[in-house]
C-alpha cells in the first residue's frame, strides 16, 4: 500500500470511528435508563462494527463505463521539462509521524503496565484468585489477557468483611467470564493507533465506566439483597488509585455517585435486555452500512466495466517522457454522463514521479473541455499509473512528466439506408 493510500485509509477510519464514538456517547445514557447498564455497554460494539465495514469492498458505481486505453506513438522526450525535479511529497512524512506517535504511545502504555505489575510483587494463591505481596494501588483487579487472574491486595481480608469480599470476587469473576481484559487491550490498541484523536481517549474512559456498570448490574442481579454491602465495598475501593491501562479495577476511576445510584434502581428484566440488545444490533447494522456506503465507489471494478462491443468512446493517452521509459496504465474510466452528453476534450496533466516510479503529485495544466467530470476523471485515473523512471549515473531519478489525456466521444452511427 502506498503512502497516499495509507493516509486516505487512516483519514477515513478516523472520520468513521469518530462518528461511531460520538453516536455511542450520545446514546449510552438513554440506553442505560431504558434497558439497563448491560445494554449500554453493548452499544460500544457500534465502533468496531463501523470500522470493520471499511474492510468490505465498496459497491461498484453504475455512473461510469470503463473502457480500453489506446496508447499513441512511442514515448518522446519533453525537452521543456528536462532536469526539473518532482515536487515535495508530504504523505510519507505524515505517515511516518503517525507511526512514531503510535509507537511512543504504545511504549508509554507498556511502561505503565510494567510498573503496575512490578508493584504487585510476588503473587500467591488465594482460592481461585491471587494475593499480591504488597498493598499495591489499583487492587482488587483482574489482570492478564490470555490467562486472566484476579489479584487481591495484601490487606484484602482486613480491609473488607466477608460479604464484601464475596461480592468483590463475584464482580471480578464476571470480568474474567466476559473477557473484559481482552476488550481493554483492544481499546488500548485503538488509542495507540488514534493517539492524535482526542475523542478516542475520552471514549476509552467512558468505555471503562460502562464496563464496570455492566459488571455491577450483573452482580446486583445475582445478589439483590446485598446492595448495601456492595455499595460499602465500592466506597472503600475508591481510596486506591488505578494504575494499569489494561486491568479491570474494581473501584477506582469510575464516577462513584453514578454507580451507587444504580444500586437503588430496579434490575432490568430479561425482556428489557432482549429489546435493548435488539435495538443495539439494529443500530450497529445501520452504522456499519453507513460506514460501508461512505466509501468511494470502485468505478474500475469488474462490475462496472463494459464489454469491448459496448465501448462508447475512447481515451487516448500520449505521455511525453522526461523521467520515464515505460508506463503501466490500468483501465481508466469515461464518465457515463459525459458519454451520454457527447462530451470530449483533452486534459493536460502534470505528473510528479518518484524515483520508484510511483505518483507523488497530479495537477491539471490545461483543458480543452468545460466538462469538469472529464477533468476529475483524468486526474483521478493518473494516481493509479506506474512509471519506469529514467536512470542517471546508475540511479533512478525523480521528475515530472506532461501527459495529455484525450477523451473522444463515439461517432454517431449512420442511419440505416432504406
Amino acid at each position: 500500500m502506498e503512502s497516499r493510500e495509507a493516509i486516505a485509509l487512516l483519514v477515513q477510519a478516523t472520520l468513521v470511528g469518530s462518528a461511531a464514538i460520538a453516536l455511542v456517547l450520545l446514546a449510552r445514557q438513554p440506553l442505560r435508563r431504558a434497558f439497563g447498564a448491560r445494554v449500554a455497554y453493548a452499544a460500544w460494539w457500534l465502533v468496531p462494527a463501523a470500522l470493520a465495514a471499511l474492510a468490505i469492498p465498496s459497491a461498484s458505481s453504475g455512473d461510469v463505463a470503463a473502457i480500453g486505453v489506446h496508447l499513441a506513438a512511442p514515448l518522446s522526450v519533453a525537452a521543456d521539462f528536462a532536469g526539473r525535479e518532482a515536487g515535495f511529497s508530504w504523505q510519507p512524512w505524515a505517515l511516518g509521524a503517525w507511526a512514531c506517535g503510535a509507537m511512543v504511545f504504545a511504549l508509554l502504555m507498556a511502561s505503565t503496565q510494567a510498573k503496575f505489575r512490578a508493584a504487585l510483587g510476588v503473587l500467591r494463591p488465594h482460592g481461585d484468585a491471587w494475593r499480591a505481596e504488597h498493598a499495591a494501588e489499583g487492587l482488587p483487579a483482574t489482570i492478564g489477557v490470555l490467562a486472566p487472574r484476579i489479584v487481591l491486595p495484601a490487606d484484602f481480608d482486613s480491609r473488607y468483611d466477608a460479604p464484601q469480599r464475596d461480592l468483590i470476587l463475584a464482580h471480578e469473576r464476571v470480568h474474567v467470564a466476559r473477557g473484559d481484559a481482552r476488550a481493554n487491550l483492544a481499546v488500548a490498541a485503538l488509542r495507540c493507533l488514534c493517539w492524535f484523536n482526542p475523542i478516542v481517549h475520552v471514549a476509552a474512559r467512558r468505555f471503562r465506566h460502562d464496563q464496570e456498570l455492566a459488571c455491577d448490574a450483573i452482580v446486583v442481579a445475582r445478589h439483590p439483597r446485598s446492595r448495601r454491602a456492595y455499595g460499602d465495598a465500592l466506597f472503600q475501593a475508591q481510596c486506591v488509585a488505578q494504575a494499569s491501562p489494561l486491568a479491570c479495577h474494581f473501584g477506582f476511576g469510575h464516577p462513584l455517585k453514578e454507580r451507587i445510584a444504580m444500586l437503588r434502581e430496579p434490575t432490568a428484566t430479561r425482556r428489557r435486555r432482549i429489546a435493548g440488545n435488539a435495538a443495539v444490533a439494529i443500530l450497529a447494522s445501520a452504522v456499519a452500512f453507513a460506514a460501508w456506503a461512505s466509501q468511494p465507489q470502485d468505478a474500475a471494478s469488474n462490475g462496472s466495466k463494459t464489454a469491448a462491443s459496448d465501448v462508447v468512446g475512447t481515451i487516448k493517452i500520449n505521455p511525453s517522457d522526461f523521467p520515464v521509459g515505460e508506463v503501466r496504465i490500468p483501465p481508466p474510466v469515461y464518465p457515463k454522463d459525459s458519454v451520454d452528453a457527447g462530451s470530449g476534450g483533452t486534459i493536460m496533466l502534470l505528473i510528479d514521479v518518484a524515483a520508484d516510479g510511483s505518483i507523488t503529485g497530479v495537477s491539471v495544466e490545461s483543458a480543452t473541455t468545460s466538462d469538469r467530470r472529464l477533468v476529475a476523471a483524468a486526474a483521478k485515473n493518473a494516481w493509479d499509473w506506474k512509471f519506469t523512471p529514467q536512470v542517471k549515473d546508475g540511479k533512478p531519478v525523480a521528475g515530472r512528466v506532461r501527459v495529455p489525456v484525450t477523451f473522444s466521444p463515439a461517432e454517431p452511427k449512420a442511419s440505416a439506408q432504406g
